[in-house]
């Protein structure tokens, strides 16, 4: 017999996975950071029970981690698109710094199109 707390850990994992799968395409960094900690909480008590674990219980661990590559994916997408929108803005930022200088007041300032 599998230890009850061992299961509602085990609850506790499937069900915040299968809630980070229904919504994947809506969540944001925040809270997909907010699951990778919850995640590491609950893995970390389920340390202690081990050496205890069932085939069944071996067997739900292993579908859930299946989902994995799922989720990583999505993150990833989503540190691209962060990595993109700071390159965009660091550009944005160069050309602006260009426009912004303090020129004296009698010189002239010319902008070559290319």
């Amino acid at each position: 017999m599998a230890d009850p707390n061992m299961q509602v850990l085990l609850e506790e994992l499937q069900h915040k996975t299968e809630a980070v799968l229904v919504n994947l395409l809506n969540l944001n960094e925040e809270e997909f950071e907010q699951f990778a900690d919850q995640r590491q909480r609950i893995v970390e008590q389920m340390q202690p029970y081990q050496l205890s674990l069932t085939e069944h219980d071996k067997q739900k661990i292993r579908n859930i981690l299946s989902h994995d590559s799922v989720i990583l994916q999505r993150m990833q997408a989503l540190k691209d698109e962060a990595g993109h929108w700071m390159e965009k803005r660091g550009a944005i930022r160069v050309q602006q710094h260009a426009y912004q200088q303090a020129y004296s007041v009698d010189s002239l300032f010319i902008d070559h199109r290319k």
